[in-house]
């Protein structure tokens, strides 16, 4: 692989409605197009904050904003008062939590229920609670039925070794073996109280895939003249496409059509942070509804990137403070001021060829108690210098896997 870079109760009431709220949702297709397009905007706003506030670095990366939003809403849950505001302001979450509750579950829903059988895809949830802990059931019972999480009681105390390997093994299968060590050794503690952990498998074939006899090295530009050998794919089709002045845009769809990869690739290599770092939810929205369908002869080189960070300090940075301290108000879940978030681990991997697009991710928090137009009709789209990526799917253009290329031969 690549190198690495180193992301008071509830009432009964309240509980049940959220419980009914989800089935009435359960198979995607109840619920208001626009609620579930609230909770996928708010998805991506946070993924365009989130790539502003990691340090950018010349290394190809890729997160999956959709497993850590996930994660932290599981978490939100038991999130009150000052801790609740500051979790709704950073994940762009409604504060409304039971209608939150309801919307993100139906927004998991949905998703699945549009893959269907073109594309593999994968989201799975679990908790990991110290056994003889006094957490609140309706907590347990909010994650359990609108998360369609699993819960695993466990002793961090007496065998918090085994329980991080139990944890890293259920990553690795629902990954299907793509995330291996997600927990280092050392991070669960006698402290450690909970882990919530997301997990989230995207396989996807291209509508049209690329020939293999077609792929042939070149170079791709790194600095200036600087430039390394990689293996461009090469297909012409007609897809949506969108230029300017600064940029080409692409979007390549997987089988079905309900997911895509877009590609941003900058006119100049020196405008590649620049243009990262302008992007937004609105730009990024705009800049799906100028694509029009081109005929398109495009090269895009074979990659791969895998990516690891610890995130505590990037969403503090964000302005989420109180819940990683001795404030921290997560009384939602055991009723008392106890507990705080001690570590955001966020894994990440993805591998793009001829045949398609093989993805993976998965995030930890780690809960512990307190102490212009060519006028040629065929448009030639040359990947052949640094480019930002997105995995989205199309009902909602909902970002799964966000990126950049910056080397493919490494």
């Amino acid at each position: 692989m690549r190198p690495k870079i180193v992301l008071s109760g509830i009432l009964t009431f309240l509980m049940i409605l959220t419980a009914c709220s989800h089935r009435a949702y359960k198979d995607g297709t109840q619920m208001e197009k626009t609620e579930i397009s609230s909770i996928a905007q708010g998805n991506n706003e946070f993924a365009f904050d989130l790539l502003k506030e990691i340090p950018y670095e010349r290394d190809n990366m890729v997160i999956s904003p959709f497993s850590i939003s996930t994660a932290l809403a599981m978490t939100y849950a038991g999130a009150r008062n000052e801790t609740l505001r500051e979790m709704a302001e950073v994940m762009h979450f409604d504060r409304e939590q039971v209608l939150f509750n309801a919307n993100y579950g139906a927004y998991i829903n949905a998703i699945n229920h549009i893959a269907k059988e073109h594309v593999e895809l994968n989201i799975a949830n679990s908790i990991w609670a110290q056994q003889d802990y006094s957490f609140l059931q309706s907590y347990f019972d909010i994650i359990e039925d609108v998360y369609d999480s699993e819960t695993f009681q466990v002793d961090f105390r007496a065998n918090r070794e085994a329980v991080r390997e139990d944890i890293n093994n259920w990553v690795y299968d629902e990954t299907r073996e793509k995330i291996e060590n997600l927990i280092a050794p050392g991070v669960l503690t006698d402290d450690t109280r909970m882990v919530l952990v997301n997990a989230i498998h995207f396989l996807g074939p291209w509508v049209k895939e690329f020939d293999t006899e077609q792929t042939r090295e070149n170079h791709f530009y790194l600095q200036g003249r600087e430039f390394v050998m990689a293996d461009f794919m090469h297909n012409t089709d007609t897809l949506p496409y969108f230029e300017d002045e600064t940029m080409q845009v692409l979007e390549i769809p997987y089988s079905g059509k309900n997911f895509s990869m877009v590609i941003v690739l900058p006119r100049e290599t020196p405008n590649m942070e620049k243009i990262e770092r302008s992007l937004n939810s609105e730009a990024f929205d705009n800049m799906l509804s100028k694509l029009e369908n081109t005929e398109v002869d495009m090269f895009v080189p074979k990659f791969e990137a895998e990516t690891k960070l610890d995130l505590e300090e990037v969403l503090m940075g964000m302005g989420m403070v109180q819940p990683f301290n001795r404030y921290a108000d997560f009384s939602g879940m055991t009723g008392d001021l106890d507990l705080k978030i001690d570590k955001v681990i966020h894994q990440a991997m993805i591998e793009v060829a001829e045949e398609g697009t093989e993805a993976a991710a998965a995030t930890a928090v780690v809960v512990i108690r307190k102490t212009s137009i060519d006028p040629d009709p065929r448009t030639t789209f040359m990947a052949n210098r640094p480019f930002m990526f997105f995995i989205k799917e199309n009902q909602n253009n909902s970002i799964l896997f966000a990126g950049r290329v910056m080397n493919p031969s490494k």
